[in-house]
């Protein structure tokens, strides 16, 4: 079968209009259009549907790469209605295009489109790729609070289950949740393939010269709440604020106000620093993230997130910047540890000295920016990433 007319499926819940969409989805798809036909479903939020200069742009850059977009509304409605008319298209527009095309891949990516495969593999046959990004139904239910014992839970868990043993391969984002995969569902080592959350270089790179004062400048990228703990993460600035005698600039990109940053801070913990909140543009990220001296968070800790690798790893490693987080997954500990790019804390006990003059000795050493950059390119490159999934589907095809 030629490559160049080999038709892909390819299924998201997440829209590409979104920024986790966009760099997640359409930026490897633009890669694979060159070899592949690509069909892409994805559910749009309705405010992102209204900018019409962006979905307009959009529109046009996938006519050019040859990407046929099928884009729905992600509905909200209430009383489960927005969710039922959800899964009604996700039913309804693969059966749509396979009635039109001869698909020989899908490629589905996380839980919620799956929910077709059963009914597609009624009636049609294909190979099918489950990109996994985490163990989804565990997460809703230590993220969201999901009863173990509620339909939704046992229905994916399911779900789950019928994915994993009806695939021809499984994408997951770690070597510890291939691991629990090979482990809980006896599935072959073969079948598995850990592809990382990845980083297009042309967009976080690192911006020398930027203006610096005397202080430390710890970053913390993204959201604050749900998988992460942010009042945690306050009592490592408190600790650094103890130990420093710069000034501490804490810097908080994030779509969320200063007062509802603040709401998340315990009481009298960062009263001598400089606290600074704001929305920043994909297009300025990489200087800002080029200003910190380190990148920190810390995720909470439960079994889900052995398969979760967050988009900032890779993007503050592109910028040159070191990371300070919790020992989350043996992923993220063999990388920071092994390549010496940054620091593992625990953000219970008070930092260690040891910890301390490990900190400094980065702060005050030239070349971590260099090693940053190597392992960035090593474990989180686009182009990597890309030519994995572009391998994957030759095989399979």
């Amino acid at each position: 079968m030629n490559k160049v007319n080999s038709q892909i499926l390819y299924i998201s819940i997440d829209g590409i209009m979104e920024p986790l969409g966009y760099s997640q989805v359409l930026k490897y798809i633009e890669k694979l259009s060159k070899d592949y036909s690509i069909n892409l479903i994805t559910f749009e939020k309705e405010a992102d549907l209204k900018n019409t200069a962006k979905l307009n742009k959009l529109i046009k850059k996938c006519k050019v790469q040859n990407i046929h977009w099928y884009r729905h509304k992600y509905n909200n409605g209430k009383f489960g209605l927005g969710q039922v008319i959800n899964i009604f298209n996700l039913i309804a527009a693969p059966l749509f295009i396979f009635i039109k095309k001869r698909i020989a891949i899908v490629h589905i990516r996380s839980y919620m489109p799956g929910i077709v495969i059963p009914i597609l593999r009624t009636f049609f046959k294909f190979n099918l790729i489950f990109d996994m990004r985490g163990f989804w139904a565990d997460e809703k239910h230590d993220r969201l609070n999901w009863n173990k014992k509620s339909y939704k839970y046992i229905f994916f868990k399911w779900l789950e289950k019928y994915l994993i043993g009806n695939s021809q391969k499984i994408i997951t984002l770690t070597e510890a949740s291939k691991d629990i995969i090979i482990q809980n569902f006896n599935a072959p080592n073969a079948l598995i393939e850990v592809i990382p959350t990845c980083v297009d270089f042309n967009e976080f790179y690192r911006v020398e010269n930027v203006r610096r004062n005397n202080s430390l400048t710890i970053g913390y990228l993204g959201s604050i709440d749900t998988a992460y703990d942010f009042s945690k993460f306050s009592l490592l600035i408190s600790q650094l604020q103890s130990n420093f005698k710069q000034k501490i600039h804490l810097k908080v990109l994030t779509n969320k106000t200063l007062q509802e940053v603040t709401k998340f801070i315990p009481e009298g913990t960062l009263s001598k620093i400089k606290l600074e909140v704001k929305f920043v543009q994909r297009n300025e990220l990489s200087k800002e993230i080029s200003s910190f001296d380190f990148l920190g968070f810390y995720l909470k800790e439960n079994f889900s997130i052995n398969a979760s690798m967050p988009t900032k790893i890779g993007e503050s490693l592109a910028c040159g910047v070191p990371i300070i987080c919790n020992s989350f997954n043996s992923d993220i500990r063999n990388i920071i540890e092994t390549y010496d790019v940054g620091i593992i804390y625990n953000f219970e006990k008070t930092l260690p000295e040891h910890q301390i003059k490990k900190l400094i000795q980065i702060l005050e050493e030239k070349t971590v920016h260099q090693r940053c950059l190597k392992i960035a390119n090593e474990y989180f490159s686009l182009e990597k990433g890309a030519a994995t999934y572009n391998d994957l589907y030759f095989k399979l095809i």
